[in-house]
């Protein structure tokens, strides 16, 4: 069989390796900040406990030869945590071009209406036009605002010096034993691998679409744009469920979020379009009636809000309303929850 459906299924498995290849991902930064954690932990213990042993005052312990200390080499930890998961984003990428590459033909065959094949298609002239490699090399270190991946990276060391610095002044200002100073700091240094992993899944996921997506661009002839196809499990966000089946052009950008796992399903020539008279096969199944067929403790959790879910099953606000896209500078159009105070009253 094939049709819509079935290539709803095909990206579902690609969607799955795809994240077969992130978990692998996260391994890898983590292992590559323990380093970092463990030597932050070694250098706040030695200020806390100088800190403790002279009863100093926060802003004599800002003061200190070892907070300085600590703040230089905390920096110069990042930067080569950072050179070290920059190569390995860029790898990540590489890998979800090269799966994009087989997921693109094979979801398109897929998707193909019933008794129709790419080879019946290829011997009526309709060949399916692989992209070279060298077509997607700039997805590869390349983020969503088309700036290297390190530029994203960069602030890392920066941001993370200015909250360190301030969990240890709160921590000896309130009164905190130097255990708790210290889980305090490692909260705040945890940003870092945070960013991180954001940063990875989210450039990974998009070199995914965005490979995908050239593929079928450049075979217009076979594929008439694509559907948003969320991952459909009580984690997806709102606004990804809303806009799940939505149909966009080849040559438009899929509007993702921040660490978004939205794939894009190609919308297959159809019996129409190849001059046969035969009844259309059903359409697939859409986010917007995969959410309804939940039940209400899950529509509950994945509303994120009992407001916004009483509205919703009210009637006082519509599906599209709980959607708003916005247009950040780094990560571009990004279609996200719309803010409760948003919502019609």
């Amino acid at each position: 069989m094939a049709g819509p459906a079935e290539a709803q299924i095909a990206v579902e498995a690609f969607r799955q390796q795809l994240a077969g290849l992130e978990a692998a991902q996260v391994n890898r930064l983590v292992e590559a900040y323990v380093p970092v954690q463990e030597n932050l932990d070694k250098r706040v213990a030695q200020v806390t406990a100088l800190a403790q042993k002279r009863n100093l005052k926060p802003w004599e312990v800002m003061r200190l030869t070892a907070m300085t200390t600590l703040r230089t080499q905390l920096v110069g930890d990042i930067a080569l945590f950072v050179s070290i998961i920059q190569t390995q984003i860029a790898q990540g990428q590489a890998a979800a071009v090269a799966l994009a590459e087989q997921a693109a033909f094979q979801t398109m065959a897929a998707g193909l209406p019933p008794g129709i094949t790419a080879d019946m298609l290829a011997s009526a002239g309709l060949e399916w036009n692989r992209l070279p490699r060298e077509a997607f090399a700039n997805f590869i270190g390349i983020a969503g605002d088309g700036q290297p991946v390190g530029a994203l990276l960069a602030e890392l060391g920066p941001q993370s010096s200015v909250a360190v610095t301030e969990a240890i002044g709160e921590g000896i200002a309130t009164g905190k034993s130097p255990r708790q100073t210290a889980l305090a700091v490692q909260r705040a240094s945890g940003m870092n691998l945070t960013r991180a992993m954001s940063i990875s899944r989210t450039e990974t996921n998009r070199s995914f679409r965005e490979a995908s997506r050239l593929q079928y661009a450049a075979n217009s002839n076979l594929v008439k744009g694509y559907r948003r196809n969320s991952a459909r499990d009580s984690d997806v966000c709102m606004a990804c469920i809303v806009l799940d089946g939505k149909l966009y052009q080849n040559q438009e950008p899929l509007d993702a979020h921040v660490n978004c796992r939205c794939a894009i399903v190609p919308e297959t020539v159809t019996y129409q379009d190849l001059g046969l008279d035969v009844p259309m096969p059903p359409p697939a199944q859409n986010g917007r009636d995969w959410f309804r067929g939940q039940p209400e403790a899950t529509q509950r959790k994945m509303m994120r809000s009992p407001a916004r879910f009483e509205s919703w099953k009210s009637g006082s606000s519509s599906f599209d309303d709980l959607v708003q896209v916005t247009d950040d500078p780094v990560w571009g159009k990004a279609a996200v929850v719309a803010p409760i105070k948003n919502l019609p009253k």
